[in-house]
């Protein structure tokens, strides 16, 4: 694409766009669809890949990338964190439940190349309401040690899904005011990094001229 060639201040303006689109994309997908999160992640995955490569491309200079990446990945999963929580408190009942099992399943899986063994642990909290009445949907924690806070016996607040199509979460969890500030900060932060390839490339076109 001639608009992405190397020096085009439009090839930035182009870039920061479609980073823009296809975050608001990926975080619609998941707010309106939570049982979604994966393509939504995957959305964002590749729009900033796409971005990624474009920048480079553009400025010329892979060092940008140590400057880029860390913008837009902030921002990327600011924006997926910000789904998520969204979906959740918006098809989401707040709901006090009991938690009477926990159960941890270890997955063991052989890298080919070495010898190492990597684990995945997946942690299942099983439900029920104060009467006694069970709750559908386990409350599922991806992760070593699980949710330091709560044991089985605890009683807390969680956001339930009556239909089932959204996962369970407690509501401490639900923190749409952080996300949207990680949110701010990355976008600050992308918006910046444009800024100065933007700059760079007008300080490369001054010395040429």
């Amino acid at each position: 694409m001639k608009i992405l060639a190397r020096g085009s201040q439009l090839g930035l303006v182009l870039l920061l766009a479609i980073l823009l689109i296809g975050f608001t994309v990926a975080l619609a997908i998941t707010a309106l669809w939570p049982q979604a999160l994966l393509a939504g992640i995957v959305i964002a995955c590749c729009t900033a890949i796409f971005v990624m490569i474009g920048m480079v491309r553009v400025v010329g200079r892979r060092w940008v990338l140590w400057l880029a990446v860390p913008a837009v990945a902030l921002a990327g999963l600011a924006a997926v964190m910000l789904a998520e929580d969204l979906g959740v408190s918006r098809t989401g009942e707040l709901t006090e439940v009991v938690i009477v099992d926990h159960t941890v399943d270890v997955h063991t899986s052989h890298n080919t190349s070495s010898r190492e063994e990597r684990e995945a642990y997946t942690h299942e909290y099983i439900l029920e309401h104060p009467d006694g009445t069970p709750i559908e949907k386990p409350m599922i924690y991806r992760g070593e040690d699980g949710y330091d806070d709560f044991d089985t016996g605890d009683t807390i607040t969680a956001f339930i899904d009556p239909e089932g199509n959204s996962p369970t979460e407690p509501a401490e969890n639900v923190n749409i005011g952080a996300d949207i500030a990680i949110l701010i900060v990355g976008l600050v932060a992308v918006i910046g990094v444009f800024g100065m390839c933007s700059l760079l490339l007008l300080l490369r076109d001054t010395r040429r001229a």
